[in-house]
């Protein structure tokens, strides 16, 4: 028969309640009684093992994950949150092999603007961050830093301050994308950008000037206040009252370009006939659309991968200089950019 908590209650002279608290690392209990449990537990084989590890280490082998919420709706409508897919996966699957578990939170702007501390961290339930989205302000990200936590950015970094992040090549993409539209001699290419102190709207937008300045071309950017679909609608209009004689459309995410075709086809501009129109990040959804949506891949999973191995290794190994790691982008071309259909 397994041995329970009562089992080394029993063994250590105290009641099943202290057993749980030192088991949980909480406070309040004396080194001498903690040392005790620990010691019955030790002998009876009933710690288990990230447990044990704890009371050993003063860790608790907890990593938290930490997202941006971008509206009130549900994930189904492309807006509520950055949490992208693979990511989560790619995260999991590392700390699993390193011995940790993922803890997952989002926070939103009035918490970032109010430095509104997550409860996994204010509980002291974690021993390092990862923080996810260029919309997480670097007040915030220093605020959680000084509170002695190794945080990991992904999709964001900091201008003045040196942290490790894990990043991909926005600017490599958005230029290979812009090019492709070059290629079928759209010469009147719009960039629909996110706000422009966000890192992934800011290197994108330096990929898509740099192929028109090599073209020769004057470029045309339309700011919005997020990536979503609903601003995504609202762009291409506010686009298409500027640059009226546009016929191609780079959007800084998938989000985005999904509202600037649905705001084409309702105005009766056709996609890809009138407009071409390419995204970025190659959402599981993209290929499904109508048309498909040809866009610049992202590996979240390995990005995630390579998140959660950098968090533990901070963790586990002191004094280490601050990492910028940049992964390669892939454009998949399909209908929405003039393109025949192809198998992904």
């Amino acid at each position: 028969m397994p041995t329970t908590i009562k089992d080394v209650a029993a063994r250590a002279g105290v009641s099943p309640a202290t057993v749980s608290r030192v088991l949980n690392d909480r406070p309040g209990i004396s080194p001498q009684t903690r040392e005790r449990v620990l010691q019955a537990a030790q002998e009876l084989n009933y710690t288990p093992s990230v447990a044990a590890r704890s009371l050993a280490t003063a860790r608790t082998y907890n990593i938290g994950y930490v997202g941006y919420k971008y509206g009130a709706g549900p994930p189904t409508d492309l807006r509520s949150s950055n949490a992208t897919p693979g990511i989560l996966e790619g995260i999991d699957e590392e700390l699993t092999r390193r011995g940790y578990h993922l803890l997952t939170t989002y926070v939103d702007k009035e918490m970032v603007r109010g430095l509104d501390v997550p409860n996994m961290v204010r509980q002291g339930r974690v021993d390092g961050l990862i923080l996810n989205g260029p919309a997480i302000r670097p007040r915030f990200i220093l605020h959680l830093r000084n509170m002695g936590l190794p945080v990991v950015l992904v999709d964001n970094l900091l201008n003045e301050t040196a942290i490790d992040c894990v990043l991909c090549d926005n600017e490599g993409g958005a230029y290979q994308a812009t090019k492709h539209l070059l290629e079928h001699n759209h010469e009147r290419i719009v960039f629909l950008s996110g706000p422009a102190d966000w890192l992934s709207s800011r290197e994108r937008a330096v990929g898509y000037r740099r192929a028109l300045q090599e073209a020769g071309l004057e470029p045309r950017v339309v700011f919005m206040p997020s990536t979503t679909v609903d601003t995504g609608r609202d762009g291409i209009l506010t686009a298409l009252e500027e640059y009226p004689d546009l016929t191609a459309v780079m959007a800084v995410n998938d989000a985005t370009a999904v509202g600037a075709i649905q705001a084409c086809q309702q105005a009766g501009r056709a996609v890809p006939d009138e407009i071409a129109v390419v995204g970025f990040d190659d959402e599981p959804w993209a290929q499904l659309h109508i048309p498909s949506l040809t866009t610049v891949r992202i590996c979240w999973y390995e990005i995630g991968i390579q998140a959660a191995r950098r968090v533990v290794d901070l963790i586990e190994r002191d004094n280490q200089v601050p990492i910028q790691m940049r992964l390669a982008v892939e454009l998949v071309i399909r209908q929405s950019c003039g393109c025949p259909v192809t198998t992904d």
